[in-house]
């Protein structure tokens, strides 16, 4: 009969020589290879485990995924087999320990350090995701640490619990993972994918940072908080911090980094871009559960989560602690501000019944039954793996290169879960909403970005909603106003701020924000396009990367729609996704937004009708990489085609984006009209006048300035350089503030930039 070895026994080559750690799925020892006298980590399957087949094909996948990739940041797999009845699995061994015993021994690594080692573990992700592989389970105990001469080198292991693409292992409906990292909708039951994975990501930031999960408490309170509580945030910390906290933690996983390479990217830009205290950040308190309403209308709420003991700080203990601390001048901050909104998720969430007149919350009770159904019909428990450490660090792990992999190693077209759905693990899909963002600096609110053609230079006008103006600073954020480019905004790089692209009819550059400036503009594309065309920017295939989309035909009679898909780092050669004879260039206005909801920005059109007046048409992409054919959504015969125009943005935060159209009242001012999508058409909903603003002397764009997941206006006096807030109420949009702009607003060159030019 076949039984588990142990200290002094040998299995194959191996001769075991102490025991690292066990569970109720097997045992790790150390061991050494006979011949070659190298150290091993030598897992082994139990006994009982090892007479099934499903596990025994989850414990064997784990050699043949790790295997597939060459990754710095996972272990390497010598050899795996069957010994004897036993199954086991030989990696490398790295005797650092794991990074919950690091952080418990040593205290936490100064916020530097913290940073680089979560983007080692985002690395490793990224290339297990490109090899079409998913963690499930990314939790301290479960990453390895190597000191190095220069820095900590961290590896992820233990993949015994992870899902491969083409397996259908976890078919049976168990929720694997621990729950203090596990992502929201796995507590609901949906598959793990890699957005998942970027979730646990953001807690371990959380807790490289505080020395704590960002939840606590049971299994129930802590599905409860995963879904409902707010993102926690650190006060004091640099805004691109808490943005990263904010998306890699998005309740929504289309709201979430748009791949682990992306989330690596994003960590590296915020240890470059300095600011990080040389000690740790303060924690705010643990929030409550969240209390949801019962059945029968009285208050029910869960209990409070159980304290979390702190972690030592570095410092706090004798021995010298092993984390490299970059120099870095900034104090550790005290004193809170106060803290951004973070933005709702874009779109339902399964939890939400068909129907958009609902808000998300109103399922609390719901989610946490469903939660509970979940937790109690899985066999008693979240997860399996190949071993439990209990803490104790298992040593699965092996050594790997110096530096991290490329940022887009999962980018290029091999993500896991590739389908034609935008809610595929390696398409998340939109990042923050249905149009492209203005946030340029990652705090959660658009900002409005100003091309001043007389000093050639763009400013940044920050939005501050807890200003009275609803504005902040004025800032430069570039010495050029990029000539005769037609300038759009969006998110190209996927990293979660609001970048430039500069279209040319035969280059495209990118001025990509850091977060404080934009950068050197860097050709990102040569594509093959007439002298006079149109631009617009939109998330087309739902990548959590924005596209430009082309309109051409000036003077041909006939239009061309082409797309150039983004892809981390350029723009692919544009294609033809629509083409339509008979169709007027000159007459025809552009944008993009995900007017429908699916989670794809589609291609708006407002054109003037033969009989006069204008229509508003939506050519809808398509999973394939293409538009369906376009179709009517709205149309006014007394509306003047030439006195309209149409901006796009969510403006009754629905998941859909609308149309507010403004309008020429002429002596009586400007109007502003709001258009709501039911997700098939548009409908006016209401209209107000602004008596002392000129259609022809005012500039507009949309956002959301103050984070509240609808869309804002600002509007411009070309006659007084000043910028006006409008948000909208139940009596249409409403100025909420004003502030004046040092800009030169009134030359024709000076534009607020938006989505489309």
């Amino acid at each position: 009969m076949a039984r588990i070895p142990g200290v002094g026994d040998s299995l194959g080559p191996y001769r075991i020589t102490r025991q690292l750690g066990a569970g109720g799925m097997g045992v790790v020892f150390e061991a050494v290879e006979e011949g070659l006298g190298r150290r091993v980590a030598l897992k082994v399957l139990a006994v009982q485990l090892a007479e099934e087949p499903e596990f025994r094909s989850r414990f064997l996948r784990e050699a043949t995924v790790l295997a597939r990739s060459d990754s710095p940041h996972i272990i390497q797999v010598y050899s795996h087999g069957e010994h004897d009845g036993v199954l086991y699995l030989a990696t490398q061994f790295v005797p650092g320990g794991d990074l919950a015993a690091r952080v418990a021994s040593d205290g936490l690594p100064p916020a530097d350090s913290a940073l680089d080692l979560a983007a080692q573990v985002a690395s490793a992700l990224a290339d297990a995701h490109a090899v079409g592989v998913v963690h499930r389970d990314v939790k301290p105990h479960n990453v390895l640490l190597r000191a190095g001469q220069d820095q900590v080198h961290a590896y992820l292991c233990d993949f015994g619990i992870a899902r491969d693409d083409e397996s259908s292992l976890t078919s049976s409906g168990v929720v694997a993972g621990t729950y203090a990292y596990l992502a929201p909708e796995r507590f609901r039951g949906e598959p793990a994918t890699a957005a998942s994975d970027i979730y646990a990501l953001g807690c371990l930031v959380w807790f490289l940072l505080t020395g704590r999960a960002p939840y606590d408490g049971g299994p129930v309170q802590l599905a409860t908080q995963h879904e409902f509580s707010p993102i926690p945030q650190l006060p004091g910390a640099p805004a691109q911090l808490n943005a990263f906290l904010r998306r890699a933690m998005a309740k929504d996983p289309a709201a979430r980094h748009p791949s682990a390479g992306a989330a690596a990217a994003h960590l590296r830009a915020i240890r470059a871009a300095g600011g990080l205290p040389s000690g740790q950040f303060v924690a705010p308190p643990q929030p409550p559960v969240p209390s949801y309403p019962s059945s029968a209308g009285s208050a029910g709420s869960y209990p409070p989560a159980p304290p979390t003991s702190p972690i030592p700080s570095v410092g706090s203990h004798p021995s010298a602690p092993s984390y490299p601390s970059a120099p870095s001048t900034a104090s550790v901050p005290q004193a809170p501000p106060p803290q951004p909104v973070p933005r709702p998720a874009p779109h339902p969430t399964p939890l939400m019944p068909p129907g958009r007149d609902e808000p998300r919350r109103r399922t609390g009770l719901v989610a946490a039954l469903v939660v509970l159904a979940v937790l109690l019909g899985v066999g008693g428990g979240v997860g399996w793996s190949l071993l439990r450490d209990d803490g104790k660090g298992d040593g699965s792990t092996g050594d790997g290169g110096d530096s991290p992999s490329a940022a887009g190693s999962a980018t290029g077209g091999s993500s896991p879960g590739s389908s034609d759905s935008p809610r595929s693990a390696g398409a998340p899909g939109p990042i923050d909403g249905p149009i492209a963002p203005a946030d340029v600096n990652g705090d959660g609110f658009d900002d409005t970005i100003l091309l001043d053609d007389l000093d050639d230079e763009t400013v940044v006008l920050l939005s501050d909603p807890r200003s009275q103006s609803g504005f902040g600073a004025q800032q430069r954020w570039s010495t050029s106003a990029y000539g005769d480019a037609l300038v759009v905004r969006g998110d190209f790089n996927g990293d979660g701020w609001a970048d430039l692209a500069l279209a040319e009819p035969g280059l495209v550059r990118v001025a990509a924000s850091n977060g404080a400036r934009f950068s050197k503009p860097v050709e990102w594309a040569t594509p093959d396009l007439p002298d006079e065309f149109r631009v617009t920017a939109g998330d087309f295939d739902a990548d959590g990367q924005d596209d430009l989309a082309f309109l051409t035909g000036a003077g041909t009679g006939a239009i061309s729609i082409e797309v150039a898909l983004a892809d981390g780092t350029g723009f692919r050669t544009p294609e033809s996704w629509a083409g339509i004879d008979g169709w007027t260039y000159e007459d025809m206005r552009i944008g993009a937004a995900d007017v429908d909801g699916d989670g794809r920005a589609d291609f708006v059109e407002m054109g003037q009708p033969p009989e006069g007046g204008i229509d508003i048409r939506v050519f809808a992409s398509l999973a394939g990489g293409t538009f369906d054919a376009n179709r009517g959504w709205f149309s006014a015969r007394d509306w003047s085609w030439n006195t309209t125009r149409i901006g796009l943005g969510d403006v009754d935060a629905d998941g859909d984006a609308d149309v507010v159209a403004l309008r020429d009242f002429g002596g009586d001012g400007l109007g502003v009209a709001t258009l709501l999508s039911d997700g098939t058409r548009l409908e006016e909903d209401d209209e107000v006048v602004i008596g002392d603003l000129a259609f022809d002397r005012t500039r507009s764009v949309a956002g959301d300035t103050d984070g509240d997941g609808t869309t804002d206006l600002v509007l411009v006096d070309r006659n007084t350089a000043e910028a006006r807030r409008y948000a909208r109420t139940s009596d249409g949009f409403t100025e909420t503030g004003s502030t004046s702009v040092d800009a030169h607003v009134d030359e024709d060159g000076s534009i607020l930039v938006g989505v489309s030019r």
